[in-house]
């Protein structure tokens, strides 16, 4: 078994990719396995979300998501939210309760689909509870598991890594060997670069 650790954010188009590419290959390669771990880009969002124009040019924007929407139509991924960024430490203590219940997939899948595809709002409560329902999480044990705090030694734990790791962007994938894998491309030669 190929233990592969991702550092990864649902708030990252690139990382929708990541996480789709992984998908195809865990359902491909039995001896395939991933460890996530949840990675903030930018944890001081504020709840109502932010415009990325606010800090990156329009032209900038528009350039990334020519090659972000070519890189994703393999994967049949739709960019509508190009330019609102969201609060993402919800949504990931979400993701931790559906990887220890054995549903990441599902839930990520619907998380990465509400932020980029629908541009709703996943600092909220009502829109995470959602993407868990969808996924077929039991909300009320999700609930109670993140307002008991029982995932903050996992986020820190998440953030000492990344820093130990010296993860300067997102999606990472890291083989047992050590060697880091970052730059995203077509199917077949990532798979080749991240299991040769």
């Amino acid at each position: 078994m190929k233990r592969i650790k991702v550092f990864s954010d649902f708030a990252c188009p690139f990382c929708y990719i990541g996480f789709s590419i992984a998908d195809r290959l865990i359902k491909e390669n039995s001896e395939v396995e991933f460890l996530w771990y949840p990675y903030e880009l930018d944890s001081q969002v504020a709840e109502e979300g932010a415009s990325l124009e606010d800090g990156i040019p329009k032209e900038q924007i528009d350039m990334a998501y020519r090659r972000i929407e070519r890189l994703g139509s393999e994967y049949g991924l739709i960019y509508s939210n190009k330019t609102t960024k969201f609060n993402t430490g919800l949504l990931h203590r979400a993701a931790l309760y559906a990887q220890e219940v054995g549903s990441f997939y599902p839930f990520a899948k619907e998380a990465f689909k509400a932020i980029f595809e629908e541009g709703k709002n996943v600092a909220l409560k009502e829109v995470v509870n959602q993407i868990g329902i969808d996924a077929g999480l039991n909300i009320h044990e999700m609930i109670e598991a993140i307002e008991a705090g029982e995932f903050e030694d996992m986020m820190e734990n998440s953030r000492e890594l990344a820093a130990a790791h010296e993860i300067e962007s997102v999606p990472t994938f890291i083989r047992e060997d050590g060697v880091k894998v970052t730059l995203l491309k077509g199917y077949e030669k990532f798979n080749k670069n991240l299991l040769e």
